[in-house]
């Protein structure tokens, strides 16, 4: 949890459970553990997902049923599918819903093996007469760290017409690393008890994943959207390596360890593959509303983070020569290639709003001195070899676009060149941010909403420090900063409209157990015109 820590600092439906039928013991007997899910919606089509636990290994064939009514008193499309441990049991179809279904509804499907029934779900293509959507964003859902609330929350409210994960849906630590504490006690201990390495260790750990109540009802209530983040693979990736991928050779070759995580996560996730399968960037058009572009700012491109410990030296610390590297031209996160999808994307499109749903936070961001708000005999050991670099005032999460100052330039300038200002939605901090995004002119280029973690501790959970001292703090000296909350997990919501979005940060009660309630709401309105901030009183 120590290293976690610090690094974060420093670089600052109607059927419920699946049942069977009995069967004798040359029989197999099946089961719909796992729930179901759809994803990647288009205009025409949805992936739609579902994962078959056999009770005896061998191959294994399923009936998908489509209708569009939820007592399937007329199915509409039925299709066999098979399986095998060769996909760990996990089916997807990419359902052409056009052909059966009518946009801008809802249908309902099932995957059944015999009597035995799978959760039914619900999806949903977009039609280019879409005008109003909501949308909720989620990021950073750490199993041992508490139960999923905020995914039950938004199921139980059931007003999502598409939710989006942004990154780190789940964490690949051991038992006794980061955010564990309370593992035991919960029930939530994470398997397989050591670090994800192996395509067998990350398979398990996303089947556990998927057995949350909240995650299996969230699911299964409406289509997502999911980039991934560095856990998903290991801690601070980048596209050669890792912070917690040991160089010595004890973990393996990384790359074969990035194309395990790779493989764990088409398999369960409801994904359209590209042929290139490290290409997880793609778009989605929501009618003429939304152009939505999900991005990777992690492992297809990312140069090696820096960090301002290498820059210390016998007398002090080499300011000129750590923003010399800081800002090379040369210095890529999301790298020339997505630069140049995007351009070609955006200048084809006459979408109302443009969002890019990524992973890290994209404002210009630094940390007060926390050395300030904490008792010299309370500051955290892990915490005081970091603490002379935040009273430098250098940026304080040199792993978000901070660290990658002249690659952000460059998407800026794109984007004042199609006319288009952006939202940028990021996950990636445990925290919730609401900024304007600024050139290096002081022209308004955008507004960017960080959101919650679903469980993961923010900064004030981590070193205990006083909320509103901090947060007023961290406003003062951050131009960009509109507002920020540090100390409540949740997701956010959009409400998009054609001259409006409403974005609302919902804020639920605990994680330590199953108790889905929300206690608190903040939200804000974007006015197209000006893409100008207005907070609405809670």
């Amino acid at each position: 949890m120590k290293r976690r820590q610090a690094l974060k600092i420093s670089s600052i439906g109607a059927i419920g459970l699946s049942t069977s039928i009995s069967s004798s013991c040359s029989q197999n007997t099946y089961f719909f553990h796992h729930g179901v899910a759809s994803g990647d919606p288009l205009e025409d089509r949805v992936i739609l997902w579902t994962r078959v636990t056999p009770q005896k290994p061998g191959p294994v064939e399923t009936i998908l049923e489509i209708s569009e009514s939820e007592n399937f008193n007329k199915v509409v499309f039925s299709k066999k599918l098979q399986t095998s441990s060769l996909s760990d049991y996990t089916i997807k179809y990419d359902f052409v819903a056009k052909r059966y279904c009518n946009s801008d509804k809802w249908f309902f499907y099932r995957f059944r093996i015999g009597n035995t029934i799978s959760d039914i779900g619900k999806s949903k293509t977009f039609s280019t007469n879409t005008s109003v959507a909501k949308i909720g964003i989620f990021s950073c859902s750490n199993y041992p760290a508490g139960y999923f609330n905020a995914y039950e929350a938004a199921a139980k409210k059931n007003d999502l017409d598409l939710w989006l994960h942004l990154g780190d849906y789940l964490y690949e630590y051991p038992m006794g690393g980061y955010a564990t504490d309370d593992a035991e006690k919960l029930g939530r201990v994470p398997k397989p008890l050591h670090e994800m390495i192996s395509l067998s260790d990350y398979r398990q750990r996303h089947a556990q994943y998927k057995l949350d109540q909240g995650s299996k009802a969230l699911h299964k209530n409406a289509p997502l959207i999911a980039v991934w983040d560095d856990h998903e693979f290991s801690n601070d990736a980048w596209k050669r390596g890792a912070e917690n991928h040991s160089e010595d050779g004890s973990e393996g070759d990384f790359y074969a360890r990035r194309s395990a995580a790779i493989k764990a996560y088409y398999e369960w996730m409801p994904i359209r593959e590209q042929q290139n399968k490290r290409r997880i960037f793609r778009e989605f058009k929501i009618g003429k509303l939304i152009h939505l572009l999900m991005l990777d700012t992690r492992q297809y491109a990312r140069d090696k983070q820096i960090q301002p410990k290498e820059y210390l030296t016998e007398s002090g610390f080499n300011q000129a020569k750590f923003y010399d590297e800081l800002n090379s031209k040369n210095r890529e996160l999301i790298g020339s290639e997505q630069l140049a999808w995007i351009e070609n994307s955006v200048f084809k499109t006459d979408a109302v709003w443009t969002i890019f749903g990524q992973q890290v936070l994209m404002a210009k961001l630094k940390f007060p001195d926390l050395s300030k708000m904490i008792p010299s005999e309370e500051i955290p050991s892990f915490l005081k070899p970091y603490l002379k670099f935040l009273g430098l005032g250098i940026p304080s999460n040199l792993d978000a676009w901070d660290g990658y100052p002249a690659e952000r330039n460059k998407l800026y300038k794109l984007m004042n060149s199609a006319n288009k200002k952006f939202i940028s939605l990021a996950g990636d901090t445990h925290n919730s941010w609401v900024s304007e995004l600024e050139d290096l002119s002081g022209k308004k280029v955008g507004v960017e909403l960080g959101a919650p973690s679903v469980t993961s501790p923010g900064i004030t959970d981590i070193l205990n420090l006083d909320r509103r001292k901090f947060i007023n703090s961290i406003v003062k000296i951050n131009k960009e900063l509109k507002w920020m909350d540090p100390s409540n997990r949740g997701y956010l919501s959009l409400d998009c409209r054609k001259n409006k979005i409403i974005a609302s940060f919902n804020f639920i009660k605990e994680l330590g157990r199953i108790n889905p309630e929300i206690i608190s709401t903040q939200s804000f309105a974007l006015h197209k015109d000006k893409l100008g901030l207005e907070k609405i009183k809670a």
